[in-house]
């Protein structure tokens, strides 16, 4: 350890001369104003985000909302406006126990994202306090980790669950480094839990996972020094601690994750059932879109050099991107003197987990770890877009610069070590500047994979021609060249300076600090005002007021905004006159990536990233053409019939009989299926087949399919149905959580329900009797039913609601008890003291 003497040594000024408590708060309000900079438009004009995210997330929710607003605050954990029906666990939760997040979200109030963001810095800051580093070293780690380019991106586009599961990263790690750390093992226990638990409240299982591997490999590195000093068996009572801490956050939001499971196992993250050499998850090609590309990771440390967002600037191997994840130039300079000068050991922990996180991030660009990861690590394939690996890696070689700032006082301290010590990691940050400011139009192509053929290819098209005509080629090759690459350079060139001159100025503050010219305090107050202007202008990019609205807007209103004549066309005679609605099909919406149309009247489409897994599969059998596009064809008129689907808005006529056009105006036209069945019917004939795929095939037109009669069921067991002109069915009452029927035959009848199959929940009586739920139609719901008059009826009752809602509130009075118990104890130690 380095004396006191030595810390004297190094020339003072008023700032190193202010105490600590008064550092702390001079940092702290740095970090403060900060989000206030960054967002003024929120804080002080009166805007609010609503990306488009969150209007798809309002609109997909509103069967919901409508059901606990009707229903007197009971959650129906059903949505009936989208996809058919779908769990709603993914749209929209029953609320939760009361916490700190509950709070935090009262009081942010219109100023989100502000709240959340004090939160991160506030808990980055934490993270390296405890690890003794000083203020304001501190304050510029969390700088880096706060303000990443990343984190504007996904809260323009509405993203906040993962900002807010971000948020609590650094506290989960504060958490982690008091139960190994401190002898305080209750308060530690109690930190751990609460932080955990909100990490997982914010429910964004992707950014939870991600950041487990750095909690796993930190506490493999802890068990490994445990060893090295023989200090196991304290270790393992730590580790015991950490794990009860762990499995009591788990019970506190089992509520979220019980549900989730439950639902992971059906969604398009199960894996396909047509499909089994696919496995359980998402097939490789879905989960490695949004790769990393190799020369891509330049832009952690200079922003621009592939274009930055999309369009036509952007010219990586993304298909489009919202821009890139900056680290910072500062923060590079400091991490490469972290690594290569910090003397503790855990840095090797941070550069190894930040490494291997960046490999991931590159995805089939580099297959032989990836695909071996998608392969074999358990839940690897449950998630897609690798790029946001980089979270991650910029969190740890944020830890890795903060460490960087420690090894300078080290260095200056130390009368063995000089400035030529330095040398390496200085010259490799400035070398890379001179490079890339000197260079970059020679070493960079600045043309986008396959651009040139896709030009070609449009223009052929235009001009009836083939591609690889040479006037074609001439033509595509000059427009890339003069309009398309220069705006490309440019950006490269321009932040390539930019990365040069910041890289300049701290190289010249730290040169500076080790020929003690510059003072301790004036080297980490500069370093912190260089590093804010870095991150925050960058940041500042992708922040645009013009996409911002009036707080005073609701989300309902700008979806009514977009609620066209067509819209409303629909929701005036979507009713079926018999308590319940029929369904559309909005083909001018592109219907399955969007949830807009689902807010005024029930969708066979909708927006989410975890459909059911056989919906989307009748998807992409039945409703999309050979171009991957949504359509209508042959194939797709008994799906059409079978799904309610009454009514479908298309920009040109429709080819085949069977629809009526019923509206057009401002060449939006809807078309009446003429042909569409009721919620529930009777058909003639049952087959039973062993698998989807062969229920797949038996639905297509070359098969003859047609769901008014014949019912294609999957089960070995026996059904039976029969023509009858005298049975009846009638929907009595319907709802996204129950639905309740009368039938009468004379004989044993087979009964389909025109909704979405899906066996964890939804549960059948007839007369109070429980009767099993087939899987009818690949995606519907089936009844056996006898003859005579019956009441039939479906409930939604979700064991992981029931069970899953009482666990968490338990787990949450022992988790505030736990609280209660770390406060006492502290207060009596203190009282003794």
């Amino acid at each position: 350890m380095t004396s006191q003497k030595q810390f004297e040594d190094l020339k003072e000024d008023f700032i190193s001369r202010l105490s600590a408590n008064k550092k702390h708060l001079i940092a702290l309000s740095i970090l403060f104003i900060l989000p206030l900079i960054l967002y003024s438009a929120i804080f002080f004009g009166g805007k609010q985000f609503m990306g488009n995210d969150v209007l798809q997330w309002r609109a997909g929710s509103q069967s919901v909302i409508e059901y606990v607003k009707n229903h007197d605050g009971e959650h129906p954990n059903w949505a009936s406006n989208m996809f058919s029906g779908m769990p709603s666990y993914v749209l929209h939760n029953s609320p939760p126990p009361q916490n700190v997040d509950t709070f935090l979200k009262w009081i942010g109030g219109d100023t989100h994202p502000l709240p959340f963001f004090w939160i991160l810095l506030g808990g980055a800051y934490f993270f390296f306090v405890i690890q003794g580093v000083r203020p304001f070293s501190s304050a510029l780690g969390s700088i880096l980790i706060g303000f990443t380019t990343y984190l504007p991106i996904i809260i323009e586009a509405g993203h906040y669950s993962k900002f807010m599961a971000f948020a609590f990263i650094p506290w989960m790690f504060v958490g982690y480094y008091l139960v190994s750390r401190s002898s305080k093992k209750l308060a530690a226990f109690f930190i751990f839990a609460l932080a955990m638990t909100l990490q997982l409240r914010a429910n964004h299982p992707q950014v939870t996972y991600y950041f487990l591997y750095l909690l796993g490999f930190w506490w493999l590195y802890d068990s490994w020094w445990a060893y090295q000093k023989d200090n196991i068996q304290d270790w393992l009572q730590r580790t015991g601690i950490a794990f009860g801490a762990g499995l009591l956050a788990i019970l506190c939001s089992i509520n979220l994750y019980w549900r989730m499971y439950e639902y992971a196992q059906y969604s398009i993250r199960g894996g396909s059932s047509l499909d089994a050499a696919q496995g359980s998850g998402l097939s490789l090609e879905y989960a490695f879109s949004w790769s990393q590309g190799v020369g891509e990771l330049l832009t952690l440390i200079i922003p621009g050099l592939y274009g930055g967002s999309s369009g036509e600037a952007y010219w990586g191997p993304k298909s489009f991107t919202s821009g890139p994840h900056y680290f910072g130039a500062i923060a590079f300079i400091l991490a490469l003197i972290g690594f290569f000068k910090y003397r503790k050991k855990i840095k090797y922990l941070f550069f190894g987990v930040g490494s291997l996180t960046m490999l991931f991030s590159l995805g089939y660009h580099l297959p032989a770890l990836n695909e071996f990861m998608f392969n074999y690590m358990p839940y690897f394939n449950k998630f897609r877009t690798p790029e946001m690996w980089l979270i991650v890696s910029i969190f740890c070689f944020s830890v890795l610069a903060v460490y960087g700032i420690e090894s300078l006082f080290e260095i200056a301290q130390n009368k063995h070590q000089s400035l030529n010590d330095l040398f390496l990691p200085l010259g490799v940050a400035l070398g890379i500047g001179v490079l890339f400011a000197l260079g970059s139009n020679a070493l960079l192509s600045f043309e986008k994979p396959n651009e040139a053929q896709q030009y070609a290819q449009q223009l052929a098209q235009r001009n009836n021609v083939s591609p690889d005509n040479p006037q074609v080629q001439q033509r595509v090759e000059q427009f890339i060249n003069s309009r398309i690459k220069p705006k490309r350079k440019e950006m490269a060139s321009s932040d390539s300076i930019r990365y040069l001159i910041l890289s300049l100025l701290a190289a010249g503050l730290i040169v500076g600090f080790m020929k003690n010219k510059i003072s301790k305090g004036y080297l980490l107050i500069g370093l912190v005002i260089l590093t804010g202007y870095d991150m925050l202008s960058v940041g500042n990019r992708y922040i645009s007021e013009d996409r911002m609205v009036a707080d005073r807007l609701e989300a309902e209103q700008l979806i009514q905004q977009r609620q066209t004549p067509a819209d409303q066309f629909i929701a005036q005679n979507i009713n079926s006159g018999q308590d319940w609605p029929y369904r559309a099909y909005p083909l001018m919406s592109n219907p399955f990536n969007s949830a807009i149309q689902s807010y005024f009247y029930p969708s066979i489409g909708g927006y989410t990233g975890v459909k059911l897994g056989y919906y989307q599969e009748t998807v992409e059998n039945f409703l999309t053409g050979s171009s991957g596009n949504p359509t209508i064809n042959q194939n797709s008129h008994a799906v059409l019939d079978m799904l309610n689907a009454k009514y479908i808005t298309v920009g040109q006529q429709i080819p085949f009989p069977g629809y009526t056009q019923v509206f057009s105006q401002n060449n939006q036209r809807v078309y009446r299926n003429d042909d569409v069945l009721p919620k529930a019917f009777f058909v003639d004939s049952v087959i039973t087949v062993d698998s989807p795929k062969q229920a797949v095939n038996q639905m297509k037109a070359s098969a003859g399919f047609n769901p008014a009669t014949t019912a294609i069921v999957e089960t070995d067991e026996s059904l039976q149905a029969s023509a009858d002109t005298t049975r009846s069915v009638e929907v009595t009452s319907y709802s996204a959580k129950t639905i309740e029927l009368e039938t009468s035959s004379k004989e044993k009848q087979f009964l389909v329900l025109s909704e979405i199959y899906y066996p964890d929940g939804w549960n059948a009586t007839i007369d109070g009797k429980p009767i099993p739920i087939e899987k009818t139609n690949f995606i519907l719901r089936g009844l056996q039913i006898p003859a005579g008059n019956h009441t039939i009826t479906m409930s939604f009752e979700p064991a992981a609601t029931i069970w899953g809602g009482r666990l968490a509130w338990f787990g949450h009075i022992i988790l505030w008890i736990a609280g209660i118990g770390a406060f006492v104890v502290r207060y009596q130690n203190g009282e003794q003291e």
